[in-house]
């Protein structure tokens, strides 16, 4: 064959590889779990308590989502990421003896009852967010967040205790009469604004 014939080929694995890939997913997805997020997780592996909101897309759970465990009544903000490998040793791993082609650092992610993940915050192997606790977004968690407490920043520092965040929480609060999206908007832009819109 010649050199032409060669790189159609090896194109045309490449576009069929991504096909089956695809088809794989949808097949699992949309068939087996009806597009339902958490049921789809529980599939690949992940522990998931009830009560929970995954806003996040499934593949921010990494290529080891058995690794990451979400108890009750958790919230997790989009574009949340869960990676529970440490995957710098593509550097090296080669010259090392014994070392796995996957890697051979990796950690476990534990999320306990009650806590809220805020949008885009990344969460490194080995660490748990304790119960009744909530990490800012944006925020990169890099070791374990104790109970009751508010964590923020890169790296995700403490910031206040959950008793200290309520308490600012109903200073700061509007109190609202709404009870549908539409009376909501109408209340909040003439409180906010000063006008509906």
């Amino acid at each position: 064959m010649s050199r032409r014939t060669d790189d159609v080929v090896m194109l045309l694995n490449v576009i069929l590889s991504g096909i089956r890939r695809r088809w794989n997913f949808f097949k699992v997805y949309y068939l087996h779990c009806r597009a339902d997020k958490i049921a789809y997780l529980r599939f690949l592996g992940t522990r998931i308590g009830q009560g929970c909101s995954i806003y996040t897309a499934p593949h921010n759970f990494g290529t080891e989502p058995w690794l990451v465990e979400i108890a009750n009544g958790v919230t997790v903000g989009q574009g949340v990421l869960f990676i529970t490998h440490d995957g710098t040793s593509r550097l090296f791993r080669d010259s090392v003896p014994g070392a796995s082609p996957f890697g051979n650092r990796f950690g476990t992610i534990l999320i306990h009852d009650n806590c809220f993940i805020g949008n885009n915050a990344i969460l490194l192997p080995g660490i748990e967010i304790g119960p009744d606790s909530a990490v800012g977004a944006g925020s990169v968690v890099t070791r374990t967040v104790p109970p009751r407490t508010i964590v923020a920043g890169n790296p995700a520092r403490p910031v206040r205790t959950l008793d200290e965040y309520i308490e600012n929480y109903l200073r700061q609060m509007i109190p609202l009469e709404a009870t549908d999206r539409d009376a909501l908007r109408r209340e909040l832009t003439m409180k906010l604004w000063g006008q509906e819109r």
